[in-house]
C-alpha cells in the first residue's frame, strides 16, 4: 500500500550543545538565503561514538569518542530558512506488522526532485517507529541536499566504503 502525504514541517529547533569547531556548510551558494544566516552550530550536539583502532603492535581496541551530530529539526529550519518555497514530501514505501519504510523527495518549486532518502524502522526500535522512518528519511534526504551531511551518522561508511575501491592493472603486467 502507497500512500503520499504533503508534509508541511513547521517543526522548531531546539538547542543543543554549542559546538565551535563545527562549521557545516550546505551545497550550493549562500547567495539563496532568506534573510539572515541559519548558524547550525548552535544547534550540534555531541553524541559517543565507539571507534576502531590498530596499534602499532597489530592489535585492534575500540574507544570511545565525540562525534558532531545535527538533529533533524535544525536541519529542517536550516532548509526552510534558505528555501521557504521547496518541498519535503515523505511516502510510505513499505507498512508491514511492526515495520515500516518511509522515502522522503526535496522538491524544488518547479516540482523537480533535488534529493530522495529511506529509512526503515521497526516497533522493535521505537513504539512511535513511523514517525521516526519519516523523520529519518526525511533527515537523510537534507543530508543529501548539505543540510548536516557532515554531521550524519549515516553517512559514515567505517570499515565498510561503499565503493570499494579496486586494483589496477600493474604496468608491464
Amino acid at each position: 500500500m502507497k500512500q503520499d502525504n504533503q508534509t508541511q514541517i513547521q517543526q522548531s529547533a531546539t538547542a543543543g550543545v554549542i559546538n565551535q569547531t563545527s562549521q557545516p556548510k550546505p551545497a550550493g551558494s549562500n547567495n539563496h538565503t532568506n534573510g539572515s544566516t541559519f548558524d547550525p552550530n548552535k544547534y550540534m550536539l555531541k553524541l559517543p561514538k565507539t571507534k576502531k583502532v590498530k596499534l602499532d603492535n597489530g592489535q585492534v581496541k575500540f574507544v570511545q569518542v565525540e562525534t558532531d551530530y545535527l538533529p533533524v529539526a535544525p536541519r529542517i529550519a536550516w532548509f526552510r530558512k534558505e528555501h521557504p518555497d521547496w518541498g519535503i514530501i515523505t511516502e510510505t514505501v513499505m507498512l508491514a506488522e511492526k515495520a515500516v519504510v518511509m522515502k522522503a523527495n526535496i522538491q524544488n518549486p518547479d516540482g523537480r526532485v533535488i534529493a530522495t532518502a529511506q529509512k526503515k524502522e521497526t516497533e522493535i526500535g521505537f513504539p512511535d517507529y513511523i514517525e521516526k522512518a519519516e523523520t529519518g528519511a526525511i533527515g537523510r534526504a537534507l543530508a543529501m541536499c548539505g543540510y548536516g551531511t557532515l554531521q550524519a551518522p549515516e553517512f559514515d561508511e567505517g570499515e565498510r566504503l561503499t565503493d570499494s575501491p579496486i586494483e589496477t592493472a600493474q604496468k608491464g603486467s
